[in-house]
């Protein structure tokens, strides 16, 4: 038996669904990029209440604490974006609604933010600190006074 065919039997029925997408959609290296992500995914089903027939009979709600899961593990955000993206792809080949999955997003990442010079919202990639926050607003504030002050004197130039 070779090593690939030996891999394939000690696999979940769902990680053999979740090859069989992504080899349909994906390279090989892509394949072998992504399926750890959705073994890591497929821990978290797991450690919930076990692992589901198909990728289809995954609950919604399971995706978002997949989401929430991850917001709160001790990992940078840049890899729990990469993580939960490679679980969507793959839901997304196993024919998953994409209207559902375009939904699922981890909370402190996408966070819609006014934009005043377009009255327009754009997404911010992080949420800020507060201590940023207030710093900006510090900035703001001195901006106002100095500008302020600037008309004052151009009002009363001195003679």
């Amino acid at each position: 038996m070779s090593t690939k065919e030996q891999e394939n039997v000690l696999e979940s029925p769902l990680t053999a669904q979740a090859r069989v997408a992504l080899n349909r959609y994906s390279s090989e290296e892509a394949v072998k990029t992504l399926l750890p992500l959705w073994l890591q995914f497929e821990d978290f089903l797991l450690s919930l209440s076990g692992l589901p027939a198909s990728i289809l009979d995954i609950p919604e709600d399971t995706l978002r604490a997949y989401a929430n899961h991850l917001d709160h593990r001790d990992c940078h955000v840049d890899d729990a974006l990469v993580a939960l993206s490679a679980v969507l792809l793959v839901c997304l080949h196993a024919g998953y609604s994409g209207k559902v999955l375009r939904t699922i997003v981890i909370p402190r990442i996408r966070r819609p933010v006014e934009n005043r010079q377009w009255d327009a919202f754009r997404l911010r990639t992080y949420q800020p600190l507060e201590s940023s926050q207030l710093a900006r607003s510090r900035r703001r504030r001195a901006k106002r006074e100095a500008s302020a002050l600037g008309s004052a004197r151009a009002e009363h130039p001195i003679a």
